[in-house]
């Protein structure tokens, strides 16, 4: 039974660590785009207020930004700030979410003595631990959504958009947090080889 115990033990934690290490990520293109004419890239609003929908942190910031800039780099594309053909920007949201859990329920194993009326005697009695159920409850935690959009400079029209979402420890986004969220969405971007 302990060994049973163990087992299922082991597999819920390691079901639950692979739930929390995992992003989900999701992109929409516009209808008709082609990206073989675009080549260059720069931030949007990069010289103008600072958003309220950017990372409370200007270092934050700067990291979201480059590794956006790593990440399309890697596929080709030069960042610019003097005319670029697509104009990216991003935005953070960070609001009370609540996620459904669910437990297994174990009875606390007993032991008592009792007379038996055949045996004329005391009786030994023991009821092991045993799988009686299972306990589902709501937990709160804070979410984090981090979008990215892609804009065509000349159009200034929306061409392409990802997001994901995911649990955050405070109200403030970190580095490490964003870090994998970029990369999970820039996954899911597919441009085609430039010929230098």
């Amino acid at each position: 039974m302990k060994k049973y115990l163990s087992i299922l033990s082991s597999t819920l934690a390691a079901t639950l660590i692979f739930a929390s290490c995992s992003t989900s990520s999701h992109v929409e293109v516009a209808q008709g785009v082609n990206f073989a004419n675009y080549k260059t890239f720069g931030f949007a609003n990069s010289k103008g207020v600072k958003k309220s929908d950017r990372a409370d942190n200007e270092i934050v910031d700067n990291n979201i930004k480059n590794f956006i800039s790593a990440d399309l780099e890697k596929q080709g594309w030069q960042e610019t700030d003097q005319q670029p053909d697509v104009l990216v920007d991003y935005n953070v949201v960070v609001e009370k979410a609540v996620r459904q859990q669910t437990d297994p329920v174990y009875p606390y194993p007993y032991s008592s003595y009792f007379y038996s009326p055949w045996r004329h005697r005391m009786a030994y009695f023991y009821s092991p631990a045993f799988l009686g159920g299972f306990h589902t409850y709501n937990v709160p935690f804070k979410q984090g959504t981090l979008t990215v959009n892609m804009m065509d400079a000349k159009t200034n029209k929306l061409i392409w958009q990802g997001w994901t979402k995911g649990e955050v420890d405070s109200k403030n986004v970190t580095t490490n947090e964003m870090k994998g969220d970029v990369k999970s969405i820039f996954s899911k971007l597919d441009l085609p080889k430039i010929n230098s």
